[in-house]
């Protein structure tokens, strides 16, 4: 199975669109990591892009806010504002469809699982460095979990010899790349591996590139690259002014930040 994987539109249709045209044809299932509303202009456009793709997707804690499913009481004000936003323009169908969604799932016919944040805090936790990947690869049933959340495409690994306390590495993927999986047997013996991946995101970037981010993995050959893309990130700034919502998540889209 071929899954194009996605996280943190945000709102951004001219994003998830650049996405899924540079992806076409390369996938059989869609799944997204959540928070597909809040910040952007077009959550309903998003909402309805994902329907129509019979999307898989997760809840993530924008969407939860949305829907009054979590407080806002520790949210920045720009955040609020645009959850605020967000909740008077969104349609009854789509928020009925966001209600259906869960913070996380598993796959155990393809032997991997999905977390909006982590799998101690699905809608709160952001794994930023080695010692919180620790944490979710201690609670993986599977040796692969994508999450996001951290808007920041990443890659983490650990390795854990027989007999030893295992070893997590990091590595950021601001320009993509690829990742093949360890398999056990090619590897000394007794050696196990887990990876914790995040395709970035497709609608506000953190990383320094402006850039779109997503993920193809193959499910089969144990394959995942991710990806970078332009989009129109000037139209997609105009629809946050002409909307009313607040100017710095539009500049913020103009630097990747």
């Amino acid at each position: 199975m071929r899954f194009l994987i996605v996280s943190d539109i945000h709102g951004n249709r001219f994003g998830l669109e650049s996405v899924l045209t540079d992806a076409a044809g390369e996938y059989d299932t869609l799944l997204c990591l959540g928070d597909v509303v809040g910040y952007g202009a077009h959550p309903n456009e998003c909402c309805q892009i994902l329907r129509e793709q019979n999307a898989i997707s997760l809840s993530g804690n924008h969407d939860a806010a949305a829907l009054g499913l979590i407080s806002i009481e520790w949210f920045n004000p720009v955040a609020t504002a645009a959850i605020e936003w967000t909740r008077a323009q969104l349609s009854e169908a789509n928020r009925e469809w966001l209600q259906t969604l869960p913070a996380q799932r598993d796959w155990p016919e393809h032997d991997f699982q999905a977390v909006h944040g982590s799998l101690r805090e699905p809608w709160e936790e952001y794994i930023v460095g080695s010692s919180l990947a620790a944490a979710t690869f201690n609670l993986m049933s599977r040796p692969l979990c994508f999450f996001g959340h951290t808007h920041i495409a990443a890659c983490y690994a650990e390795g854990t010899p027989q007999g030893k306390r295992p070893e997590v590495q990091g590595v950021a993927l601001p320009n993509g790349g690829e990742i093949s999986l360890e398999d056990d047997e090619d590897d000394e013996p007794g050696m196990q591996w887990q990876y914790l991946i995040n395709p970035g995101s497709c609608g506000q970037p953190r990383d320094g590139n402006t850039q779109a981010r997503y993920a193809l993995f193959d499910s089969e050959a144990r394959h995942i690259e991710v990806r970078p893309v332009d989009y129109d990130c000037q139209a997609a700034r105009q629809a946050i002014l002409a909307a009313g919502l607040p100017k710095m998540l539009g500049d913020r889209l103009l630097q990747g930040r």
